[in-house]
């Protein structure tokens, strides 16, 4: 007969393990494991996503596209960068915008996400462009877009503050920065940031810093970044896109992107999502 001592002992570890499981792979979603892992699971759960976070395209419209056009009106065809789309939540609220006239440029380094987003926004290809690719290093030059968003994202990136980095890079002056803020720091150490900390993280480069309930688990962060420039507008990708080892202008082909430097290659999948990131890691 097993001693309740032990029987008691045994209990706890199983109940620990599978409490530390839930925080490593569910609650933090991989985050504390490596990018791999985090990608591995976002790409597992890229078909079932959307009915786990049960996004209504409804509150989408009032609580994502209205908001932002009503801040950066009166223009209405800006260029937008759209950084973790996961499924093409935020450029699919977007362009169901009556007023919405720009362009968006969507990425994330989950290859099968992007493939789902790929699905959804089929009807409006000629509108956005779906490109596979790490936010840490941005195939953008500084300055450009109008308006860059990312949303329930950084605290699981590699590394939180150089994503956030370019995020801002990106940017050109007076264009407008939407991002999601983790709220319960505490079960998320070293990668979610106090308010505090997010206000000071901006103020190096950025205005109006603005931070407001929106979710459960989140608080909806605007910002401005500092200065003043003409809205960029809906540049075609081929007059933006960067190659991820040398800088230079992406030329576009029938199978593919060439850089224009040191003719690297990226091919386009069958579904439209250019596969930037084979290219990135022949590089490295």
């Amino acid at each position: 007969m097993i001693p309740i001592g032990a029987l008691v002992l045994v209990v706890l570890i199983a109940g620990g393990a599978v409490a530390l499981g839930w925080w490593l792979f569910v609650e933090t979603e991989g985050a504390y494991l490596g990018r791999r892992v985090v990608v591995w699971l976002y790409d597992l759960y890229a078909q079932r996503y959307d009915s786990i976070k049960g996004y209504n395209r409804v509150y989408e419209h009032a609580l994502l596209a209205q908001p932002i056009m009503e801040r950066i009106a009166p223009l209405r065809a800006p260029l937008v960068l759209d950084v973790a789309t996961g499924t093409g939540r935020l450029p699919l609220a977007l362009l169901s915008h009556a007023h919405f006239q720009g362009r968006i440029v969507a990425v994330d380094l989950s290859r099968a996400m992007l493939a789902r987003a790929a699905d959804k926004l089929a009807e409006d290809a000629h509108r956005v462009a779906l490109v596979w690719c790490p936010a840490e290093t941005l195939p953008f030059a500084d300055d450009l877009f109008d308006l860059v968003t990312c949303l329930e994202s950084l605290e699981f990136m590699a590394s939180p503050t150089a994503a956030l980095g370019e995020l801002i890079r990106v940017l050109r002056p007076g264009g407008l920065l939407l991002f999601s803020q983790r709220i319960n720091t505490s079960w998320m150490p070293g990668r979610a940031w106090t308010r505090e900390q997010l206000i000071s993280l901006l103020s190096a480069d950025m205005t109006d810093a603005e931070v407001e309930p929106w979710q459960t688990d989140y608080h909806r962060v605007w910002a401005v970044k500092d200065g003043s420039a003409l809205p960029t507008g809906p540049l075609p990708l081929g007059e933006i896109l960067c190659c991820p080892c040398c800088g230079a202008l992406m030329v576009e082909r029938l199978d593919g992107w060439m850089c224009s430097g040191c003719g690297g290659a990226a091919l386009v999948g069958v579904d439209g999502v250019i596969e930037l990131e084979r290219l990135r890691r022949a590089c490295l």
